[in-house]
């Protein structure tokens, strides 16, 4: 897959479909089309037909050229044309799903082996590793301004995954050899440290956190208003009227608490 998604290999997939003989916004929108209607390698697809860890290549594949396609056709210049498809809004969130199943596949197969391995299981906890690797690097490729993942929420489950994984592999594989599995574990865990380490994710993050704010910003200048009155009620309220302060406080600390959301992208 690595090699397919090269970019000698894609710039050949590119020069192919802009020499069909047609005008270029033309054969772009040919090309998505034939990639949009691979229905097969949608989540819920794959997912209902059964056995797809080895379709996910596929998948991944499929949305990579669908991006790369878009991008070329957005980069075209025409005003009047705009490429878009909103099916890759998602495309991050259905990586992480997979990952979650994924990590069920693995926990339920350990549990089937009363967490004791068999030599047979390497391959398949093999199999399943490397899908989980393969799903978060190219997670990342697939975070943007557009993205409905979150960087920072794709960070906490990336390392929450870990956890669940490393646990109940190391529970059962203790006392035996089975190195591939002890090899693409690792390879993981390192993948997940490079994750939370990436400068790019924060700096995402940081700019979905400003847009987030900018879009609200008239809604954030009237909760300011509504802090300022409701801190100017508690200031003249009669000291003696327990009551009526309590209420004054809870509801300053709701709208602070309602505040403190625009601090974050949502």
């Amino acid at each position: 897959m690595d090699e397919l998604l090269s970019e000698g290999s894609v710039s050949k997939i590119e020069y192919k479909v802009l020499a069909s003989g047609t005008v270029p916004p033309v054969t772009i929108h040919f090309a998505l089309d034939s990639l949009r209607n691979d229905f097969e390698l949608d989540y819920d697809d794959l997912v209902f037909a059964g056995h797809w860890v080895p379709r996910l290549p596929q998948m991944i594949v499929r949305n990579e050229l669908l991006r790369h396609f878009l991008e070329l056709g957005n980069n075209l210049g025409e005003p009047d044309m705009h490429f878009h498809d909103a099916t890759l809004n998602n495309a991050a969130d259905d990586y992480t799903g997979f990952i979650d199943l994924i990590v069920v596949k693995i926990q339920t197969l350990c549990e089937e082996r009363h967490h004791s391995l068999e030599p047979e299981d390497e391959p398949v906890v093999a199999e399943y590793l490397t899908a989980i690797i393969t799903l978060m690097k190219y997670c990342r490729d697939m975070l943007d301004m557009s993205s409905t993942l979150r960087p920072s929420l794709f960070q906490r489950r990336a390392n929450r995954m870990r956890g669940r994984v490393k646990s109940v592999l190391e529970m059962s594989t203790f006392r035996q050899d089975y190195p591939e599995i002890e090899r693409l574990l690792n390879e993981m865990c390192q993948a997940v440290d490079e994750l939370l380490r990436d400068e790019r994710m924060r700096e995402l993050q940081l700019a979905r956190n400003e847009r987030y704010m900018q879009s609200k910003m008239r809604l954030y200048k009237y909760t300011i208003r509504v802090t300022e009155e409701l801190n100017d009620q508690l200031e003249t309220c009669d000291p003696y009227d327990i009551t009526h302060r309590n209420d004054l406080r809870k509801q300053l600390e709701q709208v602070q608490i309602f505040m403190r959301s625009f601090e974050k992208d949502r």
